[in-house]
């Protein structure tokens, strides 16, 4: 049978008979190893180097076989020889592989040698789970060597793998290799694989894969571990942590929050930097002490993008390719324990180190008002100190609470248009036109019961003070020029009194007056074809809602031109006077606008020659 031969049935599994003979016939499942290794490097692993990875797992592996059939032995280690660009031998001291265990576990697909051979089930202490490791090997050599010893005495045998699909198995005497129980995979390089067969390489990938585990792992000639970190992280100091952060990640961290479940174990750094919810990579997270992934994307919650994660579980679930957990109840349990463990940490913060909580937020605001958005706790803890654009400058939600009435407008357009008029009327506008703004702004009202409301276009009675009836009068030539000037835009003019007197025009239009705008504007950048639709589209408004010009009685420029009495004159000041209110709103100039401001300007400029 060649090496990843898998049978159609188990040994000594009762047969069917059938009308031909008392048995049918039995065949084997021919495996096509090129075809394997092709799924392997291409669609299971993500690299080569994983190879490393499970050679330290089945390593670890072993030694906790071994130290389950000897009760009491703990002398478990790993041992890596390297002959620069050329040879790999891993080495370590765990129960070995009897002849009997090399043909059923070395030479089947999916048989893995942890697997209890009573109910087919694989302990929990055990890192690997589907057999099938020792062929990413295949990815950087073209043999796998396996030299080894079994821990009962019986005959060393080495085993030597091929890329063909063969093996062989002869017994090798282990006091001329000086082996004792355990087991050594020796590796050649294959053409171009040459570069992971380096010290340096080796011992970077040892210690990106195998760094927290509980087995000691060495390099032949060097004393020092390459594997040294504590189980648990709960009461080692601050200082002692970040350290470490820093060591491990090369950065520098705000603080470090540790994390000691149920599920997990490690450390959660705060960025010292401002980041985004696209951020997903950088964290090292472990299943049983062994790299599992770099990607917080299923263990982590969304809003963790801030932070840089060194965890460790022993409860989840591995996919196939051992690069990311399934999603089941145990993974939504372990999700729902680091996010109560940075919680408490920051509730903690705010009692003891209030300092400290605000120069996070400084920096992470955004993510955690993602995080005051949904969870209650997380928004009681840092309302007090989240930031809110307003028209008396950046306040923070414990000067809202103090505030008394105040409104809040979700265009960040229309906000700054408004806010000289709220600054002058001695009146609170908040500005909610940013990420989760809104939704923590409503709930700050609901939760503490306050008089803020949203900014509604009726809300404009407020602000603007009605003309008497001899100032209508007094108005109504200046009024009729102005309203005919802006008409060809959708716009119509009123005049009124407002504050500050420095402001001679205010542009305010609704949500539907915005939404053609924004047709025009993309009718205008578009090829033929759509233009034409979107036309119809415009068209097919039966009655174009209007934006309204204010004009501010309070201006002295606006009492200048009321006492003007050429209407061409004034047609030409009130469309300059237009296209400035639409810049001091926000808004884009469409290409007429643009135009009709440049002409009207040099129709000034002749008027006064």
């Amino acid at each position: 049978m060649g090496i990843f031969d898998v049978e159609s049935r188990s040994e000594g599994e009762n047969l069917p008979s059938v009308s031909r003979s008392e048995k049918s016939s039995r065949y084997h499942f021919q495996v096509n190893l090129g075809g394997m290794l092709d799924i392997l490097s291409n669609h299971l692993y993500k690299s080569p180097d994983v190879f490393i990875r499970e050679l330290l797992q089945n390593g670890v592996d072993a030694i906790t076989m071994r130290q389950k059939r000897q009760l009491g032995w703990e002398g478990g280690i790993l041992s890596i020889t390297v002959e620069p660009g050329r040879r790999i031998e891993f080495s370590d001291n765990g129960s070995g592989l009897t002849e009997e265990e090399i043909h059923r576990f070395l030479a089947v697909i999916g048989q893995s040698s942890k697997t209890e051979l009573v109910n087919g089930k694989i302990p929990e202490d055990y890192i690997g789970r589907f057999g099938i490791g020792l062929l990413s090997c295949f990815m950087v050599s073209d043999s796998i060597v396996v030299y080894t010893v079994p821990m009962d005495g019986s005959q060393a045998n080495m085993w030597t793998g091929l890329p063909d699909g063969t093996y062989t198995l002869e017994p090798f005497d282990r006091e001329k290799r000086n082996q004792g129980p355990g087991t050594t995979i020796v590796l050649e390089a294959k053409r171009e694989e040459e570069h992971y067969f380096q010290r340096e390489k080796v011992a970077e990938l040892v210690q990106y894969y195998g760094l927290a585990l509980p087995v000691p792992i060495y390099m032949a000639g060097y004393r020092e571990r390459l594997n040294n970190v504590p189980s648990d992280f709960s009461g080692i100091g601050r200082s002692q942590l970040l350290a470490f952060g820093n060591w491990l990640f090369e950065e520098e961290f705000l603080d470090a929050i540790p994390v000691q479940t149920l599920h997990l174990s490690g450390v959660a750094y705060i960025l010292s930097y401002r980041t985004d919810s696209s951020v997903k990579r950088g964290h090292r997270i472990y299943l049983k002490q062994m790299l599992l992934t770099e990607e917080g994307n299923t263990l982590l919650p969304s809003w963790a993008f801030f932070l840089r994660c060194f965890l460790n579980t022993r409860n989840l679930r591995p996919t196939a390719s051992r690069e990311d957990f399934y999603e089941d109840e145990e993974l939504a349990q372990a999700r729902e324990e680091f996010e109560e463990v940075v919680r408490n940490y920051l509730e903690g913060l705010a009692q003891d180190s209030q300092k400290r909580l605000a120069g996070i937020v400084d920096t992470h605001e955004q993510a955690i008002k993602s995080m005051a958005v949904w969870d209650d706790r997380m928004f009681r803890l840092f309302i007090d100190y989240l930031s809110f654009e307003t028209s008396e400058g950046t306040c923070t939600g414990s000067f809202l609470k103090h505030a008394g009435e105040a409104e809040w407008i979700s265009s960040v357009p229309k906000f700054q248009q408004l806010k000289p008029l709220f600054v002058a009327q001695g009146r609170l506008l908040i500005c909610t036109g940013y990420t989760n703004d809104e939704e923590l702004i409503r709930k700050l009202t609901n939760m503490f019961l306050l008089p803020l409301k949203p900014f509604r276009e009726g809300s404009m009675e407020l602000v603007l003070e009605e003309l008497h009836p001899f100032e209508l009068q007094h108005t109504e030539f200046f009024l009729a020029a102005a309203s005919q000037a802006v008409k060809e835009f959708d716009c119509k003019a009123e005049v009124k009194r407002f504050l500050p007197m420095d402001l001679p025009v205010l542009y305010t239009m609704s949500d539907e007056v915005q939404f053609i705008r924004q047709l025009q504007s993309a009718r205008e950048s578009t090829s033929n074809l759509f233009s034409d639709a979107l036309s119809s589209l415009i068209n097919g408004v039966e009655e174009k809602p209007l934006a309204t010009l204010y004009l501010n009685l309070n201006s002295p420029l606006i009492q200048r031109l009321v006492q003007i009495t050429d209407r061409e004159l004034i047609k030409s000041v009130m469309k300059v006077l237009y296209v400035q209110a639409l810049l001091a709103g926000g808004h884009s100039l469409k290409g007429g606008e643009l135009k009709v401001l440049n002409e009207e300007l040099l129709n000034l400029v002749e008027y006064n020659l």
